[in-house]
């Protein structure tokens, strides 16, 4: 189950530079859910929403690494959650479409409600 979240009033910070997502022979996962294959690519996001903080893993499909300094605001678009067990212990992936600096290096601005 993959489900989407509302990230309009959250200001997204990167919290230090993408890597590659790997396999357990070291080769570089691809896109294989989302149909692109292209390689996946992982970077800690701190997101900050209504006074609160939180530390997320966040993996995106892209031919390249994104190229955003550690400390940037970023804009992320389509954020999905993807709830997963494994040994009986309960984790939670992230995925998005993308993950872009915002134009000024601010934190964006929250969208309207």
């Amino acid at each position: 189950m993959k489900l989407i979240l509302d990230t309009s009033n959250t200001k997204f910070q990167l919290g230090g530079e993408f890597t590659p997502r790997l396999d357990k022979d070291g080769n570089q996962r691809r896109d294989k859910s989302g149909g692109t294959n292209l390689p996946l690519w992982a970077a800690n996001l701190v997101a900050w929403s209504d006074g609160t903080v939180e530390t997320i893993l966040v993996t995106v499909a892209l031919a390249e690494a994104p190229k955003v300094s550690q400390g940037q605001y970023v804009s992320v678009q389509g954020l999905q959650a993807m709830p997963w067990v494994q040994n009986g212990n309960s984790r939670v992936a992230f995925r998005a479409d993308s993950i872009v600096p915002t134009s000024n290096g601010a934190a964006p601005a929250p969208k309207a409600s």
